[in-house]
């Protein structure tokens, strides 16, 4: 599907326009084969870039071909309750900028609906605007992980299994993000120092804006990282500590039951035993039988072992 948008400095909103005019957003979602031979022919892309822009494995690079500018990036998304990302390829033309995803994202839809406020004759302000809004995405999806792993962390004592498997889950999400933010970073920096970019003096801070928040981004998907291996350290050492102290008190009952158990297998016994003949034997045989157990659990306690 290929939709086509325009505004220039005299519109008062984003328009949809029925060709590709100087100056001109190209959003491309799912293109079907005749529709990628269209933008090879008419507007002279590559059509391998195109395709890989579709493989769902496709990591962030950059390249250069003819003067256009391929910038592979992956967008964050939330669906069934995990997080994943996907391609998304940005090309910066000479005249337009073009957008090629697999599926239409919520990237986007701040610009579709008019809440970012962009001239699309700007085209190097509107690949950073979309980049800035990247960052944006990934901040918020970090700062949600954040926020669930407090609160894991302030209730160590009560973590269950469901919550080991969200900790697993969390990895896979931040470690998947590193994986994605490291060449994005890169790619940043080398947009910035080899001058890729045409950037104006009122730009230079939002330029500036994309490199410090990848790094800050890096930097909090780590911090998390750490965070959780902590945590599940500190379950560790707290899950092992209580099985040890299980079984020491389950060893100690043991040896206090043993006892009166082998005095009252000595008494059972068919020969001739002390005290079989006195009428209070049983008592005695009872009362020596819970001293001794009492004798035994009171050391216990006394060393600590109960």
């Amino acid at each position: 599907m290929i939709e086509i948008y325009k505004r220039t400095l005299r519109d008062e909103k984003l328009q949809k326009i029925e060709k590709v005019e100087v100056g001109s957003w190209v959003f491309i979602t799912d293109p079907t084969v005749e529709e990628i031979e269209l933008l090879e022919k008419n507007y002279q892309l590559d059509k391998g870039h195109i395709t890989d822009a579709l493989d769902e494995y496709e990591t962030p690079r950059l390249e250069i071909e003819k003067n256009d500018l391929y910038i592979f990036l992956r967008i964050p998304y939330f669906e069934n309750k995990a997080i994943y990302t996907i391609p998304a390829l940005f090309i910066l033309g000479e005249s337009n900028i073009f957008t090629i995803t697999k599926e239409k994202k919520e990237l986007f839809n701040d610009f579709l609906s008019g809440k970012i406020d962009v001239f699309t004759t700007q085209k190097t302000k509107l690949l950073v605007s979309f980049l800035l809004k990247l960052n944006g995405m990934y901040r918020s999806y970090l700062n949600l992980i954040n926020k669930n792993i407090r609160i894991k962390q302030h209730n160590l004592g009560k973590i269950k299994d469901q919550d080991i498997v969200e900790f697993v889950e969390w990895e896979r999400i931040l470690n998947d993000f590193i994986v994605t933010l490291v060449p994005t970073s890169n790619i940043y920096n080398t947009l910035l120092t080899r001058q890729y970019l045409e950037v104006f003096k009122e730009d230079k801070d939002l330029v500036e804006d994309l490199t410090l928040g990848i790094n800050e981004n890096l930097d909090i998907c780590k911090t998390n990282l750490k965070m959780i291996v902590n945590i599940r350290e500190a379950y560790s050492t707290i899950m092992t500590n209580s099985l040890n102290k299980a079984i020491k008190f389950l060893t100690a009952i043991t040896i206090i039951v043993a006892f009166p158990t082998f005095i009252a297998s000595v008494f059972g016994m068919n020969f001739i035993l002390p005290f079989q003949n006195n009428p209070h034997a049983f008592p005695m045989t009872m009362g020596f039988s819970v001293i001794s157990s009492a004798l035994i659990l009171l050391y216990f306690n006394k060393k600590g072992w109960l």
